[in-house]
């Protein structure tokens, strides 16, 4: 050939060569077997079995690593219809990072390596104010409908472990605007995230129920029917199985009495709470952040009351700017302060409430009087030591005062005073998966009378009291997202101050040590079954009796058959050492209040729950039944007046028990917001010195219970609510001259029913930063409320005991 000829040969090679080339540039790129669609029916198979599907229907020849896959795995495709063979692979494959190569005519090369896990963490804070937010939801979407999710902790703090890969990060809180962005989890990561509050819900109340499933946290919507602005308890009242009035006083529940019931206030208990006008709240709304409410099932690392513990914590203060808060209702007139001492770091708050309409006493009849004053202050100061690590100091205190003129006086004399204090150092610290907080308090409640008042002819005050130091640590580590544990211990010293209303006696002193260890586990057994087990052991040390030892274990079981639905079954026992039994409307200091002592054992008992939950869109419907024991419960004994003597004289001891059937409803429809509660309860008690009268209803036994609040939101700035409750009658101790029944008549008059109708109205508007808030209303518009709701000393008041309220608040 030609050097000629092999020169035109090669050129028409690389003309033939150079069209080929551009014919296929200008047809796409070259379709591989992994983009070749095949149908596929909703079912579930091995990968092997996926992978001979795909070799059979599409003569495919998968290429790989059988030592790199479970091939025994069943995996479960959702979705009928068509799709490729790279989305089933990526289906059948979930959990492995996959990468495919095409190799002609018809192979695919697959190459797998297990995903691995990570952590993703993190603080939630309020935009502005740097207020780290208890509660928040916080979730990881992998946009192929799985779902991580967790609730930050007391710190702000949250925690998830996600295989690698792009997800969207969304935190959600109640009354704030939702947060969302996307993250890629390669490594462990951290993020801070701000949430915005809703101008119109902004700090707007809300209770966060305790019975919560490991995905969701569940708020308790604000109905804004209050006497005072920001007032937690008004919730409370709404919850089924829970009796109180509007502002949370006189709280029973589940047919518990007044004294199984614990408050804690950032994490210190407060003995003896409540205030003389009970339509003021316990607590001031403006400084509190959130409030938690356990009754039935509780976390094992509380301990020491039967019925209920609410967990009230109080705001940090303003990290960022200085902000003040005026708020004047009807029971008091409030000043909240808050702002940065150290920018970013170290902020302060400190609020005062008193009374204020004792100022017009003097400008009234005797009869329409309120003879008594109530003060109290919270200050608090937060040190962000990092972004997962604080520092808080705390002080509380309260004061009420009743006072009238004696004959031997000129001026009216404080005749009733009782008090609280506390003070509390506290470390907060999260470490990897490990966290820790670190505590040491002071509390103490007083209360002291004339003794003019309690009617003996001495001139002096009787007293009563507690104190209590207290030192606590407890930790809590999570393993990736199917295990967490906590445990912790405590150690406190309480003196009991026990009153006698005799001439001769003074006041007992009775120290108590207190040595208290818990562990609880959270297990998620499946991503439908998840279990918590715990126990509680407390050992009680009286210094001059006998000791006591106990173990309370607790359990929750938790099964969600599907996406809106869960089951649960809890089993609580608690033991509580102190018992108080009051001898009149108020707190007194001659009431029978006994540590387990002189032969008092611990009152103890077990609580059974079953129930099932329907989460709705803005919404959820629960029904739930329970049985609980009671042991050791005292009582009066019938056809005494307690007057001298010892304590072994009026008071006897029993069992008893309580059942009942709850349902509780809530849901949003745009502008309306409905809660919905009925109760059906038995609480009975049974005494060996009366063994004919048998299973006696106790003195909280309410048969029926109807609690409702219906809310229209009129537009972004005002809201109008309606509410109300209707409940069964009281067991009946007194006659209508107010002597003991006899014995015949012991726990067989019960009061009549009772009912109450309210109406309110709430107004916001924001200027920038600042909030003006408007509140007015009409509390018991019809109705027949029990009279220890009534005894408020309210002096505005209209025909039938309808009390008019109004408040104004401004933060600036």
């Amino acid at each position: 050939m030609s050097r000629l000829e092999r020169y035109l040969i090669l050129t028409a090679v690389v003309v033939v060569c150079g069209i080929a080339g551009l014919w296929a540039q200008n047809a796409g790129p070259v379709r591989t077997v992994a983009e070749e669609t095949l149908h596929v029916d909703a079912s579930s198979a091995t990968v092997l079995q996926w992978f001979r599907k795909i070799e059979r229907e599409k003569y495919i020849v998968l290429s790989y690593n059988a030592s790199l896959i479970d091939l025994s795995r069943v995996r479960k495709v959702n979705t009928s219809g068509e799709m490729t063979v790279g989305e089933l692979l990526e289906l059948v494959l979930d959990g492995y990072v996959v990468r495919t190569e095409f190799v002609p005519p018809r192979k695919l090369m697959i190459q797998v390596r297990e995903k691995e896990s990570f952590y993703v963490s993190g603080t939630v804070f309020e935009d502005g104010s740097k207020e780290r937010l208890y509660g928040a939801v916080v979730s990881l979407d992998d946009g192929k409908g799985k779902q991580w999710n967790c609730i930050s902790d007391g710190n702000g703090v949250f925690k998830l472990y996600a295989p690698e890969g792009v997800y969207k990060l969304s935190v959600s809180y109640m009354g704030y605007n939702p947060y969302s962005r996307q993250v890629r989890v390669d490594k462990d990561r951290f993020f801070t995230t701000t949430l915005k509050p809703l101008l119109f819900e902004i700090e707007e109340v809300t209770v966060e129920s305790n019975k919560r499933s490991e995905e969701l946290g569940e708020l308790t919507p604000s109905n804004m029917l209050a006497f005072s602005g920001n007032d937690l308890f008004s919730q409370i009242w709404i919850l089924p199985g829970v009796t109180s009035s509007l502002a949370g006083s006189n709280l029973q529940v589940d047919g518990g009495s007044n004294d199984e019931n614990q408050f804690l206030l950032d994490g210190v208990p407060v003995f003896h709470p409540g205030h003389i006008n009970s339509l003021l709240p316990i607590f001031n709304g403006d400084a509190v952040k959130n409030m938690v409410f356990h009754k039935g099932f509780f976390d094992t690392h509380l301990e020491g009351r039967l019925s209920s513990v609410t967990e009230v914590n109080l705001k940090e203060g303003n990290k960022q700017e200085h902000v003040g808060t005026l708020t004047l209702d009807m029971p008091a007139a409030s000043a909240t302060l808050e702002g940065p001492i150290v920018k970013d770091k170290l902020s302060y708050m400190v609020s005062a409430r008193r009374s204020w309409l004792d100022f017009f006493d003097r400008l009234l009849s005797e009869e329409n009087r309120l003879n008594h004053a109530s003060y109290d202050y919270n200050a608090k100061l937060s040190y962000a030591l990092s972004k997962v690590s604080s520092l808080s100091f705390l002080a509380y205190g309260a004061r009420d005062d009743y006072h009238l003129p004696l004959l031997d006086e000129e001026e009216n004399t404080s005749v009733l005073r009782w008090e609280n204090q506390v003070y509390q150092l506290a470390y907060h610290t999260q470490a990897g998966k490990l966290g820790n907080r670190t505590a040491v308090f002071y509390s103490s409640h007083t209360n002291r009378a004339r003794s003019e008042m309690l009617g003996t002819e001495t001139d002096r005050y009787i007293r009563s009291g507690i104190r209590s130091v207290n030192v606590s640590t407890e930790f809590d580590y999570a393993f990736e997202n199917i295990y967490r544990a906590q445990w912790g211990a405590k150690y406190s010293h309480e003196v009991y101050e026990l009153a006698s209303f005799d001439t001769d006696a003074g006041v007992r002193h009775e120290p108590v040590n207190q040595v208290s260890l818990f562990y609880d586990n959270h297990i998620r057994v499946s991503p439908r079954l998840s279990v918590q087990v715990g126990v509680h052991g407390v050992g009680y040390l009286p210094r001059n009796h006998r000791p006591y030892y106990s173990i309370q274990p607790r359990m929750s079981v938790k099964y969600f058959p599907g996406e809106e639905d869960m089951l649960y079954f809890n089993f609580s026992k608690m033991e509580q050492f102190y018992h108080c039994l009051r001898l009149f409307s108020w707190d007194l200091p001659t009431d029978f209040r006994m540590p387990s002592i002189d032969g008092y054992k611990p009152r103890s008992s077990e609580h059974y729950e079953a129930g099932w939950k329907h989460f709705l869109d803005n919404g959820m419907l629960e029904v739930s039944a329970y049985y609980k024991t009671r042991r050791n419960v005292v009582a009066l004994r019938p056809e005494v007046f307690v007057e001298d003597g010892q304590w072994q004289e009026y008071i006897m001891v029993g069992n008893g028990d309580s059942y009942g059937a709850r349902m509780y409803f809530f849901k949003n429809w745009k502008r309306w917001k409905l809660q919905l509660s009925y109760t059906y309860a038995r609480s009975r008690e049974w005494f060996g010195e009366l063994p004919d009268n048998g299973k006696m209803p106790s003195m909280y036994d309410i048969p029926h219970q109807l609690n409702t609040a219906l809310s229209y939101q009129l537009n972004m700035r005002s809201l109008i609510s309606v509410g109300g409750m209707m409940r069964s009658g009281k067991m009946l101790d007194l006659d209508e001259n107010f002597d003991p029944l006899p014995a015949s008549e012991f726990r067989k008059q019960r009061m009549p029913m009772n009912y109450r109708i309210d109406v309110g109205y709430a107004y916001r508007k924001s200027f920038g930063r600042k909030l003006l808030s408007l509140r007015l209303g009409l509390y018991n518009v019809l109705g027949n409320p029990p009279e220890e709701e009534i005894l408020s000393f309210y002096s505005v008041h209209w025909k039938s005991n309808c009390l008019p309220y109004a408040g104004v608040s401004f933060r600036f």
